[in-house]
């Protein structure tokens, strides 16, 4: 099992450059040559929507005429307009339901009606993904839909930046797909206190696929390979693996899993607004043990939980104001409190993942403003979650470990990430 997935890492990127099938990729930062990367397909090709002949003029084909989802328009509603009777844009309606979240089609979503001769609809092409058509057709037995999926070519490209002032305009100065960056610092965060440890002139090395179509024309930003970071005289890795039960996720080269049990922050785009030690307490005045971190962020922003927990408290306190208290694994407790509201949900007992939101900032009980009060307490005493080294979430071990390895191994060497 090792070898074949071994081997189709080596077919994807080898063997298709040993053929000459290359596409030139933008060179990284700091003056690194370009690339030569395979593009290797996946799919057969399929027109995109926006490849649909479009006329408003009769020919002997009948014609294709574009409509546009406006806001508050029922999707029943434009195929109405496009020709459609009540009865045919309600079972049209039904027939996509069974490929597309009908709730959830935005406005601007374009479709593409074709009509026969007579003015009739025989066909209709919606854009659904970027790598995907959801096509209508009229058949004998009525309305039918089906998913039409569309050649993409996913291109791997190196990416080095230094950051100047911040990752997110390192991402900006760089080209890098916002998406891409923040699902990186998601990654280091586990590590990195973003807000010390950050400086001018950590560097930061992306290995990314960019989504194209036949073309060459850029789609989307597809899956982070590899993320590393420059900080502190250390380097902090990720490296995506797919476990052989199907798991995706990111490790160190160790085989530890980069998410770590608990996550030392639990709210985006915070400002410590008061650390973990002795101070003066801003409303009664007198100077005590602040048992957790203050993070300043503005009202109703989400708070989530630190890792997989269950709830044991989830109520109002007469300091902490509306608070959520948590119990995870090797006897680590967390608190997050002064909400302005707890989530819908949360309340004592309920299991909960890493990440799931348990509540939204507010200046609740004693507060002097917005703000999230997070303590991390480990066999019931306070630690401070900015210095505390947390375990990893799981550890890969066996024919995953070694699966790892050999990637790893395939990586550095193709793309020179050393």
């Amino acid at each position: 099992m090792i070898m074949k997935r071994f081997n189709a890492l080596v077919l994807t990127f080898l063997i298709p450059l040993a053929l000459g099938a290359t596409s030139l990729i933008p060179s990284s930062l700091g003056g690194d040559s370009n690339l030569r990367i395979p593009i290797t397909p996946r799919m057969p090709r399929t027109p995109l929507v926006s490849q649909v002949p479009v006329s408003n003029e009769e020919d002997g084909e009948g014609r294709v005429i574009r409509r546009v989802l406006r806001f508050g328009q029922s999707v029943a509603g434009l195929l109405e307009g496009g020709g459609f009777s009540p009865g045919e844009a309600a079972e049209a309606v039904v027939a996509l339901g069974g490929i597309m979240d009908m709730r959830r089609v935005p406005a601007g979503r374009e479709f593409l009606i074709t009509q026969d001769e007579a003015g009739k609809p025989v066909m209709v092409h919606i854009s659904v993904r970027y790598d995907s058509n959801a096509v209508l057709r009229l058949t004998q037995e009525g309305w039918q839909a089906e998913e039409e999926n569309i050649d993409v070519y996913p291109v791997p490209i190196v990416v080095r930046a230094e950051v100047v002032s911040s990752l997110y305009q390192a991402a900006v100065d760089s080209g890098i797909p916002l998406s891409v960056m923040m699902q990186a610092i998601d990654l280091f965060s586990f590590e990195v206190d973003f807000q010390r440890d950050i400086q001018p002139g950590n560097r930061i090395v992306l290995l990314y696929e960019r989504i194209l179509d036949a073309s060459g024309e850029f789609l989307a930003a597809g899956d982070l390979l590899y993320a590393r970071l420059e900080v502190n005289q250390q380097r902090v890795e990720a490296w995506r693996h797919e476990s052989l039960d199907g798991l995706v996720d990111y490790y160190e080269d160790s085989g530890d899993s980069v998410r770590k049990a608990l996550l030392k922050t639990p709210v985006d785009g915070a400002r410590i607004s008061s650390g973990f030690g002795m101070r003066r307490h801003p409303i009664l005045g007198y100077t005590a043990l602040h048992r957790g971190i203050d993070f300043a962020v503005p009202t109703g922003t989400p708070v989530k939980a630190a890792g997989v927990g269950t709830v044991v408290q989830a109520g109002w306190h007469d300091q902490y104001g509306w608070r959520v208290k948590l119990r995870h694994a090797n006897h680590y407790e967390t608190l997050y409190a002064h909400f302005t509201r707890i989530a819908p949900g949360i309340r004592p007992g309920v299991p909960v993942t890493q990440g799931q939101i348990v509540g939204y900032v507010g200046s609740t009980g004693m507060s002097t403003g917005p703000h999230c009060h997070y303590e991390v307490r480990y066999y019931g005493r306070p630690v401070n979650p900015a210095s505390l080294k947390f375990p990893p979430g799981h550890q890969l071990e066996g024919d995953d470990e070694r699966l790892l390895t050999l990637e790893i191994q395939a990586l550095k060497s193709e793309f020179d990430l050393d």
